[in-house]
């Protein structure tokens, strides 16, 4: 499109440049909206030799969640054992029939609940594009898939794994690699449900072999207390000389609670009666070798390995969890034979290195922010004054609390582990634009700003597990324009929009962005700086 001196006011061009403006940018803004999967290969990780086997991980950053799938470019047998009470699962049926002929292409574990299966989907579709005769019987590739919960009241969000993540998993996949901590399906797990205050989780693996005899374990931990050895919780909320107890005696305590009130702490997750959702407690793993077994040998290390976990992972197997575990070799299973002493010198072997791969699970968590002799102002308090949205159905408040801040979930049916619904929390500066969210968790809440300084949201937790809202347009109006428009056709000054003054800045900016020439001063001629648009060839 091109200007020539014409018809047009420099007036009427600058509304029409806006208003295409204003349309490219609703339509930058919305696909903004839609997350794009992130593959990285730093961070912590086991890596490991064993042919046949490729792992690929994505995550949805900024929600967060993520899906880890484990690809076998030749497809292998695998057998299935499902212990939950409340299992999301996708092809698992065929797992269980004994065939020995080697069909399963990929084994995909994700967040996102029910939702979170889609991820399967994703890969089975990426490799049907891969497969030359994808549609003949033999070559379909078949998938299966667990998920665990990462939704509700640890991140307000209802983003999930879905194909589009699925298939960046897969095309990022490589092989003697497993990223540990909060990665892939363990971008956001937690642990401690019921028996502690949360603390966060994520996904592990180990790897161990004798002989020729290779084994892989990889496991997503979310909601157990992790154990070692020693029978030592390696995770809680107040650790006393760097220790957490023994899980015999955290079992005895809930225990001596039963039949009592619930204490006010269940506001943060804690002993909640409801189900948090499906897959509540769960553990998803995948016990990979390469020794050759028939099916049943198979299956039955499965079993074995399952009910080793107990031992390294409290509580298992409960009414409302996930628990599910899937055994595979990348060796032969027709006329494959075992003898009972191998057998169970291979089930302690993989037992072992399950319980490795869940003590590598433990993410590394990162320093919080040293505490200063910070005083805010009465000003600074009252300019972070108002409401916060996490989602449409959950809102923080942010009210005065005499010479302080206090903060309050509101439009939520339940409390959060961060926030409670009815009992406002202290907000206690602890650094610059950083204040301690009074509770037994002791959680973080930063101020978020743009450019200018002016707050446009808050996040608990910034780091590696960030929970934001956005500032309420009605309760703090830069926020609307810092968001809503950028700063090169608003300028730098977005509060002082407002009626033709409004339109007036955005014809200059739209007009120097464009390269046309400045508006000369007519001195009240009518048909000074009149133009045209010639027509789009």
């Amino acid at each position: 499109m091109r200007f020539t001196s014409g018809s047009l006011s420099w007036g009427g061009t600058a509304y029409v440049l806006i208003f295409l403006s204003l349309g490219a940018l609703f339509a930058h803004s919305q696909d903004a909206a839609k997350p794009k999967p992130h593959v990285s290969y730093d961070g912590p990780a086991l890596t490991f030799d064993f042919p046949g086997v490729r792992v690929g991980v994505a995550e949805y950053e900024a929600e967060p969640t993520g899906t880890t799938v484990l690809y076998f470019p030749t497809p292998v047998v695998a057998a299935v054992d499902v212990r939950g009470g409340a299992p999301g699962t996708v092809n698992t049926d065929g797992l269980r029939l004994a065939y020995d002929d080697p069909f399963v292409n990929a084994i995909v574990l994700s967040g996102g609940s029910s939702y979170g299966l889609s991820a399967a989907t994703g890969v089975a579709n990426a490799l049907k594009d891969m497969i030359t005769d994808a549609g003949n019987f033999d070559d379909v590739a078949t998938v299966s898939g667990a998920i665990i919960f990462d939704l509700g009241d640890r991140r307000f969000n209802t983003i999930t794994p879905d194909e589009e993540l699925g298939r960046a998993a897969l095309k990022g996949a490589r092989a003697g690699w497993f990223p540990l901590g909060a990665r892939g399906a363990g971008r956001f797990a937690m642990q401690g449900y019921g028996l502690d205050i949360t603390q966060h989780s994520g996904q592990g693996a180990a790897f161990r072999q004798y002989g020729d005899t290779k084994v892989l374990v990889v496991t997503v931990n979310n909601g157990g207390l992790v154990v070692d050895r020693k029978g030592r919780v390696m995770r809680c909320s107040h650790p006393v000389d760097g220790h957490c107890g023994s899980i015999s005696d955290v079992i005895a305590a809930h225990l001596a609670t039963l039949g009592n009130p619930k204490q006010a702490r269940a506001d943060f997750g804690n002993n909640q009666t409801n189900p948090q959702g499906l897959t509540r407690h769960t553990t998803i793993t995948i016990v990979v070798t390469n020794k050759s077994l028939p099916f049943w040998a198979l299956q039955r290390l499965g079993v074995q390995v399952h009910n080793s976990m107990a031992r390294g992972d409290q509580p298992m197997a409960e009414g409302d969890d996930g628990d599910t575990l899937f055994t595979v070799t990348t060796g032969k299973a027709v006329g494959a034979a075992i003898s009972d002493a191998d057998m169970d010198d291979l089930g302690m072997l993989a037992s072992e290195t399950a319980w490795d791969a869940l003590l590598a699970s433990l993410p590394q968590l990162p320093p919080k922010t040293p505490r200063t002799n910070i005083v805010p102002s009465a000003k600074e308090l009252d300019s972070i004054v108002g409401s916060y949205a996490f989602s449409s159905d959950a809102v923080a408040v942010v009210r005065s609390k005499g010479t302080a801040l206090e903060i309050e979930l509101t439009g939520h049916t339940t409390s959060s582990n961060y926030l409670s619904v009815g009992k406002p929390a202290l907000l206690t500066a602890v650094a610059t634009d950083e204040f301690e969210i009074a509770g037994p968790r002791e959680d973080r809440l930063h101020i978020d700003r743009d450019a200018d300084g002016a707050i446009i949201g808050i996040t608990i937790n910034p780091g590696v597990w960030p929970v934001r809202a956005t500032a309420q347009h009605g309760s703090n109006p830069r926020a609307f324009f810092a968001r809503g428009l950028p700063t090169a056709i608003l300028g730098s000054d977005s509060s002082s929009l407002g009626g033709l003054s409004a339109i007036r800045k955005l014809s200059r900016n739209v007009r120097a962005l464009s390269g046309l020439p400045r508006k000369k001063k007519c001195g009240g001629a009518r048909s000074c700086g009149r133009g045209s648009f010639d027509r789009v060839v």
